[in-house]
């Protein structure tokens, strides 16, 4: 029988160090900035992040949207050169990227609403394709993940609830025209550095779909999750140009994307007792929509 090995810190650890002797980067003393849908380091020299993903697919598209970002100017993560890309190790897929110097001055929203204006605002793509959008790619395999670490009923729901939003995405009617999206864009994928520049960061969701689910992220955070003040919620629409709440199909996309959020999350449900009790949480939320969403941040 075929098993599946887990996606742990050891193993990721194991495949970090082995990228970096391929690559002749030094391994000792970096720092484990990131743990989710991927493992990320930055060397402690600070000359590269590296990336230690699930996806080949997902890997190799992260480097061609970087170039096609990097041809246009647009301000982004761009990949180390001069290395194989992606690296592969273990099953697991790495790839090496140029370390931004961040300036922890807040982003504000209006600064991220001009960001995805300007990236819905660029050519397609001409030398590659992005992969058609699909709102919840990765809910399924998480499911069976969860399997024996969660109570049936709750997989269940889970299930139920997949099913559900999946045909009302489907029959949700568009305002804006479809293009490429982040699919993943939140203020944790954008960095500032020094000068003032907001550079986005984490390629892998990129696709060709509806704008509605990348301009969507923030409103879902100041609806359901109180993450943004009006004042600053009116900022960032006035900034984007579009205001998703207004939109009659929002509801599906905010329950979509808070199907999404408890998911991503339940897959490092065995990192922590603190993990486990916040999907708990999270999955209980999810059975009443008017419950308010008080939800930690990871």
């Amino acid at each position: 029988m075929t098993t599946t090995k887990a996606f742990t810190s050891e193993r990721t650890q194991a495949v970090f160090e082995a990228a970096c002797a391929f690559a002749e980067l030094e391994a000792a003393g970096a720092k484990r900035v990131r743990f989710g849908e991927n493992a990320i380091y930055r060397l402690v020299d600070g000359s590269a992040v590296v990336r230690v993903g699930r996806s080949i697919p997902a890997a190799t598209k992260e480097v061609l949207v970087a170039g096609w970002l990097a041809e246009h100017a647009f301000p982004a993560a761009t990949s180390l050169s001069g290395r194989e890309q992606p690296f592969v190790e273990d099953g697991l897929p790495v790839t090496f990227w140029n370390c931004l110097e961040e300036d922890n001055t807040p982003i504000t929203p209006a600064e991220f609403g001009k960001l995805l204006h300007d990236l819905h605002a660029l050519p397609h793509p001409t030398d590659f394709r992005l992969p058609a959008f699909s709102p919840m790619p990765k809910v399924e395999p998480r499911l069976q993940a969860l399997k024996g670490k969660l109570p049936e009923a709750d997989l269940d729901f889970l299930r139920d609830r997949y099913e559900e939003l999946s045909e009302k995405f489907q029959d949700l009617e568009f305002p804006l025209p479809a293009g490429p999206v982040h699919g993943d864009a939140h203020l944790g994928n954008v960095m500032r550095t020094p000068d003032g520049t907001l550079n986005l960061i984490d390629f892998e969701d990129f696709a060709y779909g509806p704008r509605e689910w990348d301009a969507a992220v923030l409103s879902v955070r100041h609806q359901a999750f109180g993450w943004a003040s009006e004042a600053e919620y009116d900022s960032y629409t006035a900034a984007y140009g579009f205001d998703p709440i207004d939109w009659p199909g929002f509801p599906v996309l905010r329950a979509t994307r808070e199907l999404n959020m408890t998911m991503w999350l339940s897959q490092t449900i065995d990192e922590s007792a603190e993990v486990k009790a916040e999907v708990e949480k999270r999955i209980a939320d999810l059975r009443d929509d008017q419950a308010p969403r008080h939800w930690k941040v990871f």
